[in-house]
């Protein structure tokens, strides 16, 4: 097959972290040749403007210079002569993210979204991507990894020619280059491979066993993988601390650090490679949910401006949900390591005042504005569609048990409805009036459109589940029992309602809570609270002096807000319950869940 649509990539300076792509092609009757390079890359809502790495472009033929037009920031015309065209262009490549692409010495992370021009009218062609190797000595014994068909002529993992059916399948097609190891193993047949990048010392086979056993639950979850899946890609880019995920259709590009992997002789599961493999099992979740079956809004992806949807609770939020219940119910994750993570995922929405703010389709509708444009009052103002969209999930589900329903089984259903068209609007809500359970639709529609406190409390317990809160013992305390106090120290420090960064100086105020302490006080986010009660407030004392100073009386503030030094009066409170507590109220009931997620994690026999 050939290609109507030709790009070469040469990494033409790895010091200054450039790029060079040339696209050749052949221009139909029309008088302009239109090219443009996405504005976002799809599973990322945010605007990232790729075109503003493009260093320089310039057009040409077999007659000599064309001369491109920019009409906006990230589009060309290019008046043409009839005969093939040649566009080349230089990007800057350093963006250490799985969004984008970046060069170095030691590797090439490269996203075609934002490397590949699109030609408009040829998107549904086959495109042709050739990568050339790079010349420098430090690339010698580079290697190539992506999802991408190879070429005639072209080797398994080397460089040169890959093939895409269209544009689409070429943008989300990443590619990983430079020093890797690489495992493999099959599901169903199938083969999935694990790529991770750079050297280190780790148990490789330990993380590709325990991946499979993850890919098998999540494949269990829909009774098949994909029709159209031939292959998968894990391409691990390890960093000093990084982390972060996207799926693709038939891969995912995954950031983390290098003391995430498992180390050798260490059977224990760290806090670290747990995350790993949540993050690992929650990308391989989307090559169904959202890879495959998506919001309707999203057929086609638009990738010119900013694509609005109200149903990101509905793909982040589950996927969340069932990433880290898959791990429990492969045997990576105990019981109570289980637990902890719920604890942690409830504690982090109940303890925000924008839990009873945004509500969750708005959060979805506004994440290219919001969720992903983050400031110091998100804390009151961003509800977030992953970790509340996850307690939907949860407290659904459990709702679902009382009537011999799932989750899961909810989930088969959307694919089984929507696979080709997409998700509408009130889908779920649908399936559960289908299911003669309206109450239920009703509740659900209270729950993502009004910001609702979730009812948790009153529906764990059909999980075997109770749930408390106590005060949080610090601003990182999210889970678990209280640690044990001095018998003749205060019960419970004061609270600030305030998040900050400590030195030996004082404390800065990072984010300020709507109606705590600090902002009844006048305080600001920036401000650097340097003493109360004529008492120095830095990194040391924070902790013991916040036990001694008292509650409901004014203490004295003394702070820097930019260059000037400022005193207010401030009245401590005791903080909020917000720490969440599980405990075990009914031992069978909990081991009956546990057994039905298990069991429904597996699709029943056709």
């Amino acid at each position: 097959m050939k290609a109507l649509i030709q790009y070469q990539l040469r990494f033409v300076d790895i010091a200054a972290h450039l790029i060079e792509v040339e696209l050749k092609v052949q221009p139909r009757q029309d008088a302009l040749l239109q090219v443009q390079l996405p504005a976002w890359i799809p599973g990322s809502y945010m605007i990232r403007d790729f075109a503003r790495n493009i260093v320089w472009l310039s057009a040409s033929d077999a007659q000599g210079a064309l001369s491109p037009v920019k009409t906006d920031k990230q589009s060309w015309q290019i008046a043409h002569r009839g005969e093939p065209v040649r566009v080349r262009y230089q990007i800057y490549a350093f963006d250490r993210s799985v969004r984008a692409a970046y060069l170095d010495d030691e590797i090439a992370i490269l996203n075609p979204a934002c490397l590949c021009l699109a030609v408009a009218g040829f998107e549904s062609e086959p495109h042709q991507l050739e990568v050339r190797k790079p010349s420098e000595a430090c690339a010698k014994d580079w290697r190539l990894a992506t999802a991408l068909p190879t070429m005639a002529g072209t080797t398994e993992l080397g460089f040169g020619r890959y093939l895409a059916d269209d544009y689409q399948q070429l943008i989300d097609s990443p590619l990983l280059a430079g020093h890797f190891e690489l495992s493999h193993f099959d599901i169903d047949g199938v083969p999935h491979h694990l790529v991770v990048s750079g050297r280190n010392c780790f148990d490789m086979a330990r993380f590709s066993t325990d991946l499979a056993r993850i890919c098998q639950q999540q494949k269990d979850l829909f009774g098949a993988l994909p029709n159209d899946l031939s292959a998968y890609w894990f391409l691990t880019w390890v960093t000093d601390n990084g982390f972060g995920g996207l799926e693709h259709r038939d891969s995912t590009l995954l950031l983390c650090s290098r003391f995430d992997l498992p180390a050798q002789n260490q059977p224990a599961i760290s806090d670290g490679y747990q995350t790993l493999l949540s993050l690992c099992s929650h990308e391989y979740l989307h090559t169904w949910w959202v890879k495959r079956l998506k919001p309707a809004e999203f057929h086609p992806y638009q990738l010119a401006q900013e694509q609005y949807s109200r149903q990101l609770w509905i793909y982040e939020g589950f996927t969340s949900y069932l990433d880290d219940l898959a791990l429990y119910s492969s045997g990576l994750q105990s019981e109570a390591d289980y637990l902890h993570a719920l604890e942690k995922t409830i504690s982090r929405v109940t303890r925000n005042p924008s839990n009873a703010v945004q509500s969750l389709e708005d959060s979805s509708f506004d994440a290219w504005t919001k969720f992903y444009k983050q400031d110091e009052n998100a804390v009151n103002a961003v509800a977030s569609y992953y970790a509340k969209g996850a307690l939907v999930a949860l407290c659904l589900d459990a709702a679902l048990s009382q009537h011999q329903r799932s989750l899961p089984e909810l989930m088969r259903q959307l694919w089984a409805q929507h696979l080709d068209g997409g998700t509408p609007d009130g889908a779920i809500q649908a399936i559960l009036q289908n299911w003669q359970l309206p109450e239920l639709a009703a509740r659900l529609t209270t729950w993502v459109q009004q910001p609702e406190i979730l009812p948790l409390v009153e529906l764990l317990p059909a999980l075997g589940l109770s749930l408390s809160f106590r005060q949080p013992q610090g601003q990182d305390d999210l889970s678990g029992p209280a640690k044990e106090v001095d018998a003749t120290a205060p019960e419970q420090s004061a609270w600030l309602g305030a998040l900050s960064q400590g030195n030996e100086y004082g404390l800065k105020l990072t984010a300020v809570y709507h109606a705590g302490p600090a902002h009844q006080a006048g305080l600001m986010v920036g401000d650097e609270v340097l003493a109360l009660n004529g008492f120095r407030l830095n990194q040391g004392s924070q902790a013991e002096l916040l036990k001694r100073l008292p509650k409901q009386q004014p203490v004295e503030v003394h702070f820097f807000r930019r260059d000037r030094l400022l005193s207010c009066s401030m009245v401590l409170t005791e903080p909020p319950a917000t720490v969440a507590q599980l405990a075990v109220a009914d031992a069978r009931t909990l081991a009956q869940w546990w057994a039905k997620a298990a069991r429904s994690l597996k699709a029943p026999e056709a």
